[in-house]
């Protein structure tokens, strides 16, 4: 298990939540910080964009500091966040970056527009966390209490009718319930929905729209998830949040990992789950898959015999596979050859077996039973490497 935050996350609020889609206010940040494209707030009396999780630095949170974050991030043609990076932070060193970032998952936003509609894009994110501020109507009431009379005599005292009460006093500051909790950022599955029960999750009440839900849940001892609850849900009304909360009880890590989770803080963990409208094919291809380290293209392909690629605008080979229970690339065969030669569209095959994915993708959907197809091309980098 990697990239654990100690972080506050609000209480689960119970109740529906605004059918909001993407953030639309954005704020002026300095000079140094880069423009950007959307904007989120997270308050301590808020919940971001008006759902059920707040994540807060928890330092940060007990000295009421807030702070601004921009983060650029990866947005595919979905909408949704699969890669993010810390552009600017301020104030530095509060733990807003690292907090920004585990809000990832939470990230639905409206997609570039290309000539031929939404296009997969890097877009710069604000982040705004705002500390609770306690506000009441009292400056109100003391002004009518305190307002001449309409003879013009003196200013009435705060007696009788005009009395300030309970009745009369709003106080608008009302703080989410906070708690300490260790957050994962990361976690390599061990077990995930195929595509065949993730087809089965989709709610009856969904009306074969496109939905988007992320379940909040706690990693028990025994790897498995549970207490989860919906963190986000578009839009509200079609049950995709309930939908997500039970396809979380399908995700499992090992047990070895789980017990290797700092003790203390509970820990826990965000499952997106984005359930495909009735339109979009059922081609069943992983567009997005999240590589395990050591497991991935670009750490294997420096691994190749030097000499295999000779010709440096080579389009190299496709290989074609499917993805086995563990994340591992199985039945891989050559599915364009390379002009490089049988002997590179052998070493592409055995390079692709022994890739290995984890077991939910980056735009939040099942990877196990799915087909790949791999480019493998040697780089220039590559190639003056070997």
């Amino acid at each position: 298990m990697a990239g654990l935050l100690i972080l506050a996350a609000a209480a689960a609020v119970a109740g529906p939540s605004p059918n909001v889609v993407s953030p639309l206010v954005i704020p002026a940040f300095p000079k140094d910080a880069p423009p950007v494209e959307a904007a989120v707030s997270v308050g301590s009396g808020q919940a971001l964009a008006a759902q059920d999780v707040s994540i807060w630095p928890a330092g940060a949170l007990a000295a009421g500091i807030g702070g601004q974050v921009v983060l650029t991030c990866r947005v595919n043609v979905h909408g949704l966040a699969e890669s993010c990076r810390v552009a600017y932070e301020r104030p530095f060193s509060k733990g807003f970056g690292k907090a920004a970032l585990a809000l990832r998952p939470l990230l639905k936003l409206d997609p570039r527009q290309g000539p031929d509609g939404p296009v997969e894009a890097s877009m710069n994110i604000a982040v705004v966390f705002k500390p609770s501020q306690v506000d009441s109507n009292l400056k109100a009431i003391q002004s009518v209490t305190m307002a001449l009379p309409p003879d013009g005599g003196d200013r009435q005292s705060n007696l009788g009718e005009h009395e300030i009460s309970a009745r009369s006093l709003l106080v608008t500051d009302n703080p989410i319930a906070m708690r300490r909790v260790t957050l994962t950022d990361s976690a390599v599955w061990s077990h995930a929905p195929d595509y065949d029960a993730f087809a089965a999750a989709y709610p009856a009440e969904g009306g074969g729209v496109e939905g988007y839900a992320v379940a909040h849940c706690r990693l028990e001892a025994t790897g498995a998830l549970g207490r989860c609850v919906t963190a986000k849900e578009v839009p509200t009304g079609h049950g995709f949040g309930k939908a997500a909360v039970a396809l979380a009880s399908q995700f499992r890590v090992s047990p070895e990992v789980a017990a290797s989770a700092p003790k203390g803080a509970p820990v826990e963990i965000d499952v997106p789950v984005r359930f495909p409208a009735a339109s979009e094919p059922k081609d069943r291809v992983v567009r997005a898959p999240i590589w395990l380290a050591g497991s991935d293209p670009q750490t294997l392909i420096r691994q190749l015999p030097p000499g295999l690629s000779t010709k440096k605008s080579s389009p190299g080979s496709v290989v074609r596979c499917h993805v086995g229970a563990d994340g591992g690339l199985t039945g891989c065969e050559t599915e364009f050859t390379s002009p490089d030669g049988i002997d590179f569209d052998e070493a592409a095959v055995k390079l692709a077996s022994r890739l290995r994915m984890n077991l939910w993708s980056a735009d939040a959907g099942p990877v196990l039973g799915g087909v790949v197809h791999l480019p493998v091309r040697v780089t220039p980098d590559v190639q003056a490497a070997n």
